[in-house]
């Protein structure tokens, strides 16, 4: 009897538990019918505006001077006097150099001396002939010793024209122990000291390199090109100073140079290792502030300003299929969009396809939200950075 009760007051506690456990169970369910449902993620969205810009592009360039020279010494001789410090600018036809002169001034001494003992001795046979020519007039003489006698003349003319240009070459070296700048510009490191032997085999003395105006090289691909002849109206025939657009650039310390340049060459055809073609611009360079061997961003302006689409530089990713924009659609679902762009303008990116004006893309909250999902989108009051 007693093991009876207890096996009953066993089964009613079991079958309490249960009961528990099921209203616990729907209490839960109840609860969560009864939750509102999440409200969509807020993000910060942009519009595409259309406005007036002018189209550029831009290039790596060097600078290279126009005009620059190796001194070298063209006769051989003792480094006299170094006129000018290096590093100094120096004005077209300056003294630069002297070789010791005192060799080249006894060969020009020489060199007159000689020629004037030509002379003289063309001027004793020139009488020998006219003697002996009217002695044969006369027939006191043969044939024979008329024409020795013409031969010694003619000899003795021909002297005188070797000692002529012996004379002049001796100008010349001694003129040559003089070393002026064939034209303006900086001179850089000498090679030498006052006092060493220099000449032809020897090297330079120094480099002279023109400052202003100066050149900037650089190369543009194929495509580039016909891009450059459609939208900036390049045409390598009619390339001078005068019609050239502008070029401008930008420093290595990214600061632009405030002074505008011309395309003065464009070569004639295509490199075929590199696929590119040469360009040449060319600068005043009124502040020397391009220096030979810089490098430099060539930024090419197209004539004309014209309207383009710009969507914010915040709005576009990028993935292995190429640049796109999470778009905002009418009823507030996020669109992926791919795009082509165009330049960089500022903060802002030229949209040549795949937006439209007045579209809304989002700047900020990227990272919560993907395609498909509603959102709750936010006008920008001013331009973001991308999160």
């Amino acid at each position: 009897m007693i093991f009876f009760r207890a096996a009953t007051h066993s089964r009613n506690l079991a079958l309490a538990a249960v009961t528990s456990v099921l209203l616990a169970g729907c209490n839960d369910s109840a609860k969560q019918a009864q939750a509102p449902a999440a409200p969509p993620p807020s993000v910060t969205v942009a519009k595409v505006t259309s406005e007036s810009v002018r189209q550029s592009a831009q290039f790596v360039g060097q600078i290279a001077a126009v005009d620059q020279v190796d001194l070298v010494a063209r006769v051989s001789g003792f480094l006299e006097k170094k006129a000018v410090p290096d590093g100094s600018q120096v004005k077209k036809d300056a003294l630069l150099f002297t070789i010791e002169k005192a060799q080249y001034e006894a060969e020009l001494s020489k060199a007159k001396a000689d020629l004037a003992s030509a002379k003289a001795n063309a001027g004793l046979q020139s009488a020998n002939e006219r003697r002996d020519r009217d002695l044969l007039d006369k027939g006191h003489i043969s044939q024979a010793n008329y024409d020795a006698t013409l031969a010694q003349k003619q000899q003795a003319e021909a002297s005188v024209q070797a000692a002529e240009s012996s004379l002049q070459q001796a100008e010349l070296n001694l003129s040559y122990t003089d070393i002026s700048a064939p034209f303006p510009g900086q001179i850089g490191k000498t090679t030498y000291s006052v006092g060493e032997v220099v000449g032809p085999s020897t090297d330079p003395l120094a480099k002279l390199i023109r400052l202003s105006p100066v050149y900037v090289n650089f190369s543009v691909s194929e495509s580039q090109y016909l891009n450059a002849v459609k939208t900036h109206g390049i045409n390598p025939a009619d390339i001078s100073p005068d019609e050239s657009p502008d070029i401008s650039l930008i420093l290595p310390n990214g600061t632009p140079y405030d002074e505008k340049g011309k395309i003065v060459y464009i070569d004639n055809q295509v490199d075929a290792t590199t696929g590119t073609i040469s360009f040449r611009g060319q600068f005043d360079n009124k502040d020397i502030r391009l220096l030979a061997g810089t490098y430099v961003t060539v930024v090419l302006e197209a004539p004309e300003s014209e309207t383009a689409l710009l969507v914010p530089q915040a709005a576009i990713q990028r993935d292995q299929q190429g640049a796109f924009a999470l778009a905002i659609s009418a009823d507030k679902k996020v669109e992926q969009k791919y795009v082509e762009l165009g330049q960089q303008i500022e903060t802002n990116f030229v949209v040549t396809k795949g937006l439209k004006e007045g579209d809304e893309v989002i700047v900020e909250g990227l990272q919560k939200v993907r395609p498909g999902v509603e959102v709750d989108p936010v006008l920008a009051s001013k331009p973001a950075e991308q999160s």
